[in-house]
């Protein structure tokens, strides 16, 4: 009797931790991503480096038109101070589009406080809609696949 319902118990936790796991994985960063952007927000990562902060983005391609990279990117702060990628990554090619970009910046570790935007194309994306400054371990990462970048008692 204890036997059966030990695998019950274990069957069920089975069964919650694979949901958690597919909710987890197929959620999205942004659920009002702006479809002008042409791209959405996969994750955020960022690494303190000193008294500064690497600011990593990965943005997936979400529609049929490609990236103009005539217009510029830029991230806008709270302070609504402009930022320009210290580096940029592409997935794909130029001809038939890229399918992913990882844009790099360099920020100071108060311009992490509110709300953070990235203008791309012609839309703009939401990266960050709290308000905290998020606590930031040297030399680790911290990956956030949420505007939201409080913890919660997940971790994520």
């Amino acid at each position: 009797m204890k036997r059966q319902i030990l695998r019950l118990f274990m069957a069920i936790l089975l069964v919650g931790f694979t949901a958690l796991a597919a909710w987890m994985w197929t959620r999205s960063f942004d659920k009002k991503a702006d479809p002008q952007a042409r791209f959405e927000i996969q994750g955020v990562r960022l690494r303190q480096d000193r008294s500064n902060v690497w600011l990593d983005l990965h943005l997936r391609k979400s529609g049929v038109a490609k990236h103009d990279l005539s217009k510029p990117v830029r991230l806008i702060t709270a302070d609504q101070t402009s930022h320009e990628a210290a580096d940029t990554t592409f997935a794909g090619d130029p001809e038939s589009g890229f399918t992913d970009i990882w844009f790099k910046f360099w920020l100071e570790e108060k311009n992490l406080e509110g709300p953070i935007k990235l203008q791309i194309n012609d839309g703009q994306l939401r990266v960050k809609t709290s308000e905290e400054l998020p606590v930031l371990d040297e030399g680790k990462d911290t990956v956030f696949k949420s505007v939201d970048w409080r913890k919660t008692w997940l971790g994520f």
